[in-house]
């Protein structure tokens, strides 16, 4: 559970940290020493934002279901349930209101 949320900050953290432009930087370093040609550091930095992005969009789908669940556990009603509910609610007023109207007669 704790490893979850972790996992989930760093991601957001390194989503926000780690910009293509900052991976780039370092990356041109090692071309200038030699160490990778232009295109790999092209595609070092395009891999490396899209596997933070793709682990961000994981952490927070499963952080998303995680405090999903601890809601339901916990016996709270969201919005859209609530709102679902009050329809029903209407609707059923509505209903009776009706037929009382037609026993009245």
């Amino acid at each position: 559970m704790i490893d979850l949320l972790k996992k989930t900050l760093y991601a957001g953290i390194g989503a926000t940290v780690t910009t293509k432009e900052q991976i780039q930087k370092v990356l041109n370093q090692m071309v200038e020493q030699g160490k990778l040609s232009k295109e790999e550091a092209e595609k070092m930095a395009d891999e490396v934002v899209k596997e933070g992005k793709d682990e961000f969009e994981k952490s927070k789908s499963e952080m998303t279901k995680l405090f999903d669940e601890w809601v339901g556990k916990a016996g709270f009603v969201r919005k859209e349930e609530m709102a679902k509910l009050e329809a029903r609610i209407a609707a059923l007023e509505a209903e009776k209101k009706t037929a009382t109207k037609k026993t009245a007669k």
